[in-house]
């Protein structure tokens, strides 16, 4: 049970209070209290958020979702020292909202942490990088353009389908983790009703205009707020230098059957 306590004081005493008690793995422990949970991990990368999994719980079981050639190698290595403990599953394919079909994706030279279903946008008011580059010169942006927004077709997976083909493995989901460039809505959508059976999401929600689609809270709580959630935590916010915005945020939602008030 969560524990509260009415006396600690103004606002700066009780931030400071929290930073001293709290970090996003206590608090997401706080919410799933259990050794071997079960974990959704939407865009696993090269595994760091596995890596990361895995320290926390040695004995979770850990689904991972990546369509990224790149990124295959180290994620399955990853999965590969998980399994020592616990059991970890590397789907080479995106969630989302449709099965058995396919959906143009795109790669940047960046890095394959920023790639995703949407465009990176060239005329963006909010990218530092971009910024920079229209001061320099025309022949600097233009080169850029030919390093990003490469196209390619990869797999798409619903993922209530996905449950109702693993029924001996998942009769729950403790934590739905999804870093997607964007595309979390449809992430959300891919659940349906399973989407009830999650206990936590951890989700980024990009504001900023650095790629062709930006989103609102709206855009995840249509499909969050129905199953049952409400808004627990924003663990990170992403503040920009040059206009003052705030690019983007990490928050976490709880299931309200897990709070015990």
């Amino acid at each position: 049970m969560i524990k509260k306590n009415k006396n600690h004081g103004k606002n700066e005493e009780r931030t400071a209070k929290y930073l001293e008690a709290f970090s996003r793995e206590k608090t997401i422990k706080l919410l799933i209290d259990r050794k071997d949970p079960v974990i959704f991990d939407i865009g696993a990368n090269n595994g760091s958020s596995l890596d990361e999994f895995s320290e926390w719980w040695p004995q979770s079981h850990i689904h991972c979702f990546e369509p990224q050639d790149e990124c295959l190698e180290e994620l399955n290595q990853s999965a590969q020292k998980h399994s020592s403990t616990g059991n970890a599953y590397i789907n080479h394919m995106a969630a989302g909202n449709k099965s058995n079909e396919s959906a143009e994706f795109y790669t940047h030279d960046i890095n394959t942490g920023v790639s995703g279903f949407n465009k990176i946008n060239m005329n963006s008011k909010d990218s530092i990088d971009l910024e920079q580059l229209g001061k320099e010169s025309d022949e600097k942006k233009l080169d850029y353009e030919k390093t990003i927004n490469h196209s390619r077709e990869v797999p798409l997976m619903r993922l209530d389908d996905y449950i109702k083909n693993h029924t001996s493995l998942i009769d729950s989901v403790n934590l739905l983790k999804i870093d997607t460039q964007g595309f979390e809505p449809e992430v959300l959508e891919g659940f349906g009703e399973k989407l009830e059976l999650v206990d936590v999401v951890i989700t980024e929600l990009m504001f900023y205009d650095f790629y062709e689609r930006s989103l609102s809270f709206s855009d995840i709580e249509k499909y969050l707020l129905k199953a049952n959630f409400e808004l627990y935590d924003i663990s990170h916010i992403a503040k920009n230098p040059m206009n003052g915005r705030t690019d983007w945020v990490d928050v976490i939602y709880a299931n309200k059957r897990i709070l015990k008030k």
